[in-house]
């Protein structure tokens, strides 16, 4: 066996120079498939071994749980046990997810309810290391709401936690004319 090295190297300034295994696993990387995992499985049952906790200020009932917002199997128009809804709230609430280590997320996915005449306008994301004291780390560009379509949002931080919640203070409705 060869027990020559190659020691001390500088970090890689070029694309064509090597780079040691400790710089590529200590190096950020921008995660575009999702960090938070599936968190219910087919059927009514909880995925808890994950580590990640969602709740919020309130559920419309058992089939509107938070959890089934990152519940991985959505299929359009299916109402209870793919989405979450408050119950009846319109004003302050919020959904929240804790992480099971601290993490910088960089962009988030949000999206509406498929029915209701209610849509989302005054909202943004806040973030905190304790789930006590929250801080807006985004506030949309207005007007800025959620309907039924998926929407992107580009969160500049370098900072991580492991709380986020989407925070809403107002609901808005829409009349279907």
């Amino acid at each position: 066996m060869n027990y020559n090295r190659i020691t001390n190297l500088p970090p890689p300034n070029f694309p064509h120079e090597v780079a040691t295994k400790n710089y590529v696993d200590d190096r950020p990387r921008k995660i575009l498939n999702g960090y938070v995992p599936n968190l219910r499985s087919l059927g009514s049952v909880m995925n808890l071994k994950t580590g990640f906790v969602v709740t919020a200020s309130s559920q419309a009932g058992r089939g509107f749980v938070p959890m089934n917002v990152f519940n991985g199997f959505y299929a359009r128009g299916s109402g209870s046990g793919a989405e979450w809804a408050t119950d009846g709230e319109t004003d302050n609430f919020y959904l929240q997810i804790q992480c099971p280590e601290m993490v910088r997320v960089w962009r988030v996915a949000l999206r509406g309810r498929d029915s209701n005449t209610q849509k989302i306008y005054n909202w943004n994301i806040q973030r905190s290391t304790d789930g006590e004291e929250f801080s807006v780390i985004f506030n949309p560009p207005n007007p800025t709401y959620l309907g039924n379509t998926v929407q992107y949002f580009l969160i500049e931080t370098s900072d991580k936690y492991n709380y986020y919640r989407l925070f809403v203070w107002r609901l808005k409705k829409v009349s279907l004319a």
